[in-house]
């Protein structure tokens, strides 16, 4: 049973009152058909929509079933619209977007119903009406009566309990408005209608009561109601909630009629999605290229460790000296000091390891199907020696006497050849040969004694100018006149076609070791590294003449220390094992000894360089994101004011606030969702293109530039993140307006 008691309503602006209800007290049955009569601004639709809840009272009270609406908030009025009220108003304030069944389907769908019961309650809803043949087409196809049959039909579908009609005839023809009428007439069998009308002789021939207002006040009642002879109900409130899933479906609709719109602003809401994108494309296509790279090599990189390490965390600061200090405490040697001029200087310390463990862990361990050689390198150096043609002993390694100033004179040049490079000079011409797999054999063998020797080439088959100084295969002369050409700019090759390499096979070296004894070295094989390697274009000796010097130094080194380990796996899938090999013996004792891939960390490096520069450029495309993102929010403020009369619509059949900012909150959804696909639809076809051009063009083999699923789901989630950001203002702007004022909206 509803109540009105004391009800006025106040409206304030531009400190002008007005008053539109003055003390309005009425008391209604169950089931009656009130018709409100009055002269325009009488105040019987201000009347009409207190009752509804739309408006609401400056004073008095409502009570509803014995209960009082004093402290009903926002979500008690929603939730009595939409299950107790039913609208039937003048203008129909039908959704234009949506088809008849889902316009009367809408108020249910605030009530929790099933989608299954909400559909077959709305058919037959428009069955009683008459409107079974149209329930696909939308309202624009409808005639005016039609169109009221499906306001009365949602006003009736969720089987409220009052059926509020304000002018329901007032834009119908005399027939038409009879058909209404007599429909009212029936729901008011077993339903309180009040209708608010201009026309006393509709009022008379179907209300079974008349009110008449004027001035905000009730000046007549044909049947007054003291409220005592029927039962309360006990109807408990039951709050509603828009489903995400309608909110989409009625934005999806909306969107569809202004395709146009819809698709422009998503393709430039996809332009910053396309750039970040390809970014990341490329950054993952080069990161990819990279480890393929370091992958497919011939050889395996070798994981190196190292006998001494800095130790930043045990760094000091102390007062400077013009001498660098050396500072010893137990295993700690050395310093590095960052200025001897300045008054304090940082002194970084250097530590060892124990290396003797480490060695005899990796020899005793089974590691024959995964790790093709250990070298263990000391700081021992052999002293080795030729006799030149006069007859004269010169000391070849390391390099000393003449053949450093030549050196000297080529790196104080200023040139700009780049066929023969300053490393071609510099290097030196003897070095340990830590495994053969990378050379290819070109004459003779390879060595297998510690008296054999292997002339190794590059994979250009170039060779070093000190080492064919050091071959006799370059007088002093020669070298001169070659350094010479250097320096004036002119190019300089040697190449095993050029030169008599063959020559080089058993020439003799001579070994001293620190005991006094000494051996003779002799060229066994000639051999061509295989790819990149700047171990290559020098004279190779075995680690076993290595281990004979050490043995005949007279104590000064020991083969249980080495002061460097590199470990050479089979392949690069064998490198896990091996560092899980050193993990193993880390865990084992209770150490922390580092190792380094100097091929991964090259790679690292890499990577590091591409992702940062990856992420300064995505810093830059996202600011077309936040501009799209603007945008939308515009074009959500323009649909706001477009849909105005559908946001006094929604909350008049109950929809809450919120439930209006899901619906504004779905559009943008769709719209950054929309955004976000295209922008991954066109990045996809612009990598393909740029694929199709490196394939042609072979401007990188194996290079492909493609984003991955991950990164393509989280621009479409950023995307939406960023629409649904930007849309929230108008949303909540929508979620504000006045319903009454809302519906007046053309």
């Amino acid at each position: 049973m509803l109540q009105l008691k004391n009800i006025s309503r106040v409206y304030q602006s531009d400190e002008i009152e007005t008053k539109a209800l003055d003390g309005v007290s009425i008391n209604f049955r169950k089931s009656e058909f009130v018709s409100i009569l009055g002269p325009s601004g009488s105040g019987k639709t201000t009347l009409l929509n207190i009752i509804g809840g739309l408006d609401h009272y400056t004073h008095g009270d409502i009570i509803i079933d014995g209960i009082s609406t004093k402290k009903y908030e926002d979500r008690d009025w929603d939730a009595y619209r939409n299950h107790r009220i039913g609208f039937v108003f003048q203008s129909y304030n039908l959704i234009g977007h949506q088809t008849i069944l889902s316009n009367v389907e809408l108020a249910l769908t605030l009530s929790g119903v099933s989608a299954s019961k909400r559909k077959q309650l709305a058919m037959d809803a428009l069955k009683k009406v008459g409107l079974e043949n149209h329930m696909s087409k939308k309202p624009s196809q409808l005639s005016g009566g039609q169109m009221q049959r499906v306001a009365i039909a949602r006003a009736l579908v969720n089987n409220p309990d009052i059926i509020l009609a304000d002018e329901p005839t007032g834009a119908l023809d005399s027939k038409t408005s009879v058909q209404i009428m007599d429909l009212l007439k029936e729901v008011a069998k077993d339903k309180l209608v009040i209708m608010v009308t201009h026309n006393p002789d509709l009022a008379k021939a179907y209300s079974t009561r008349i009110i008449n207002v004027k001035d905000g006040k009730i000046v007549s009642d044909t049947k007054p109601f003291d409220g005592k002879s029927e039962d309360k109900s006990e109807n408990a409130q039951k709050y509603t909630s828009l489903s995400l899933l309608t909110a989409l479906n009625l934005s999806k609709n909306n969107l569809m009629t202004k395709r146009g719109r819809t698709f422009l602003t998503a393709l430039a809401g996809s332009i910053g999605i396309i750039g970040i994108a390809l970014i990341l494309a490329l950054a993952n296509g080069v990161n990819n290229y990279a480890d393929k790279m370091l992958s497919s090599g011939s050889t395996p990189s070798a994981i190196t460790i190292d006998r001494s390490y800095t130790d930043d965390s045990a760094s000091s600061f102390s007062l400077a000296t013009d001498d660098k200090t050396e500072v010893k405490s137990g295993t700690l040697l050395g310093t590095d000091d960052i200025s001897t001029n300045s008054l304090v200087t940082r002194q970084k310390t250097i530590r060892y390891y124990d290396m003797k463990p480490l060695k005899a862990y990796l020899d005793a361990a089974d590691t024959k199907s995964y790790i093709d050689t250990i070298s263990y390198k000391y700081n021992y150096v052999p002293d080795i020696f030729t006799t030149t043609n006069s007859g004269k002993k010169v000391k070849v390694h390391p390099i000393e006497n003449e053949l450093d100033s030549l050196t000297a004179l080529f790196a104080s040049s200023s040139r700009t050849s780049t066929d023969v490079s300053e490393s071609d000079v510099l290097k030196t011409s003897f070095k340990e040969i830590v495994n053969t797999r990378p050379y290819e054999l070109l004459e003779g063998k390879l060595p297998e004694h510690s008296s054999e020797l292997l002339l190794v080439l590059d994979k250009d088959s170039k060779i070093s100018l000190s080492t064919l100084y050091t071959l006799d295969l370059m007088s002093r002369d020669e070298l001169t006149n070659t350094l010479s050409k250097l320096n004036a700019g002119e190019a300089a090759s040697f190449k095993s076609e050029t030169l008599n390499l063959k020559d080089a096979l058993g020439k003799s070296y001579e070994i001293a070791f620190d005991n006094g004894t000494s051996r003779t070295l002799s060229i066994v094989g000639i051999a061509k590294a295989k790819d990149e390697n700047d171990d290559s274009g020098f004279l190779g000796y075995t680690h076993a003449l290595i281990e004979e010097g050490i043995k005949n130094s007279a104590g000064k080194y020991s083969l249980d220390t080495p002061e460097s380990i590199a470990i050479y796996a089979k392949t690069n899938a064998d490198k896990e094992k091996v560092t899980a090999l050193l993990d193993a013996y880390n865990k084992e004792h209770n150490t922390i000894i580092k190792y380094t891939d100097s091929a991964q960390l090259s790679i690292d490096l890499i990577k590091n360089v591409i992702n940062i520069l990856s992420y300064v450029l995505i810093a830059f495309v996202a600011i077309s994101l936040v501009v799209s993102s603007i945008m939308i929010g515009i074009i959500t403020y323009i649909s706001v004011l477009e849909r105005t009369k559908e946001i006094g619509i929604l909350r008049a059949i109950g929809a809450s606030k919120r439930d209006v900012v899901r619906v504004f909150r779905a559009e943008t959804i769709i719209e950054g969702l929309v955004a976000g696909i295209l922008g991954m639809l066109f990045a996809e076809l612009l990598c393909l293109l740029a694929n199709a051009i490196i394939s042609v063009f072979k401007l990188a083999d194996g290079l492909t530039v493609q984003f991955t699923p991950v990164h393509a789901l989280i621009l479409i989630a950023i995307s939406v993140l960023l629409t649904v950001f930007a849309g929230s203002v108008p949303a909540r702007r929508a979620s504000r307006k006045d319903p009454v004022e809302a519906l007046r909206t053309e």
